[in-house]
């Protein structure tokens, strides 16, 4: 029988692997994050000008959870919040401290880390929002809901956190392809969602977004969340 620790090894080589072979080097972000921050932050009217959603959004720390190489950490400066963030792959996390100092991200050494989900480095209530794309979806059920309990910790009460998960079943499965290779997938539906929220976050909003390829007759879907943190 596999180890707990063994199995996280795996986990965190696979991810390893898929970040030195730039399989995840994606540069633009997520359509859905975007109108998250757009409808519940801050817009964008201009060049320079900004519509604030609620107060003291200006220099507001954000947390992308599972930052990847930086593109949501981008967007979060471009809309003028502090961004943090920490991904499990090293090199993710080296790159992502690249892009964001050449940016213009003071630190960014100490604004991005490499940290397990369950272990972040972060103070209590430090965060005034959190993002998330494609992550807790992308780890074993058991580890996304210790990490979603992690995630509330960091996040001052009443912040938001949105996150998206892909739907289609209730089920996890190893990915065998050869992009990302060897890692896991978790499929959710609205029972197993609520499961996960546990009792750290209300819902705001939960959208399912089905993309359906009509040569394949295959159906992509993924679930939108935003979610509040219980004051």
């Amino acid at each position: 029988m596999t180890s707990a620790s063994n199995t996280d090894e795996t986990r965190r080589g696979a991810w390893e692997v898929s970040y030195e072979n730039r399989q995840n080097f994606v540069f633009y972000p997520e359509e859905e994050m975007v109108r998250f921050v757009s409808k519940h932050l801050r817009k964008r009217t201009g060049l320079d000008s900004f519509e604030d959603r609620t107060a003291n959004v200006a220099g507001m720390p954000v947390l992308d959870v599972g930052c990847g190489i930086g593109r949501h950490m981008v967007m979060a400066l471009d809309f003028g919040f502090e961004p943090y963030g920490f991904d499990l792959s090293e090199t993710a996390v080296e790159t992502a401290r690249k892009w964001l100092g050449s940016r213009g991200l003071a630190d960014p050494a100490n604004h991005i880390h490499q940290s397990d989900i369950r272990s972040l480095p972060f103070e209590d209530e430090f965060f005034g929002c959190a993002i998330s794309h494609g992550v807790l979806d992308s780890m074993p059920f058991a580890i996304a809901k210790e990490g979603m309990g992690e995630v509330a910790r960091t996040l001052r009460p009443d912040s938001l956190f949105y996150c998206d998960l892909i739907g289609g079943g209730d089920h996890e499965e190893i990915i065998e392809t050869h992009h990302e290779k060897d890692t896991l997938q978790s499929f959710f539906t609205p029972e197993k969602i609520d499961e996960l929220i546990g009792d750290h976050f209300n819902v705001v909003d939960r959208i399912r977004v089905e993309r359906e390829d009509t040569m394949s007759d295959h159906v992509h879907t993924r679930w939108h969340l935003t979610l509040r943190k219980k004051g």
